[in-house]
């Protein structure tokens, strides 16, 4: 899913500096559009294309907002992914401990402590 959300910031950096190019004649650089990409609120980076585009009037305010949409668009998917694999790897991270609980119990149980683990629980009966 990771892979997704960068190939999918690489298509809006692609989108955005074609548009930059083509619409406005600016030559501007991937990593220009990385760094603009890379500002952590809309209003920013509204504030920063208004300045490199010198105002926000007509086709300049409609690819600033269409720009800032495809933004918070490309942002969500990012946190989802990142969400996503953190779920992942908690699931994984609580696997591992329910079975070296498991090992724990077996342990005691075979010791003859007289204490065995109960299997809704997870921890040692009294």
């Amino acid at each position: 899913m990771a892979v997704a959300g960068a190939a999918s910031r690489q298509q809006l950096v692609g989108w955005c500096t074609e548009q930059l190019r083509k619409s406005f004649g600016l030559d501007v650089s991937e990593e220009i559009i990385q760094y603009v990409l890379s500002i952590e609120s809309a209003e920013e980076i509204r504030e920063y294309v208004t300045d490199l585009l010198q105002g926000n009037e007509g086709k300049k305010g409609q690819f600033i907002e269409e720009l800032v949409t495809k933004w918070q668009k490309n942002d969500q998917e990012l946190t989802s992914d990142a969400l996503q694999q953190s779920f992942k790897k908690d699931g994984t991270r609580q696997q591992q401990l329910l079975e070296e609980e498991d090992e724990v119990c077996q342990f005691i149980y075979k010791r003859g402590t007289g204490q065995a683990c109960s299997p809704d629980s997870r921890s040692p009966l009294l």
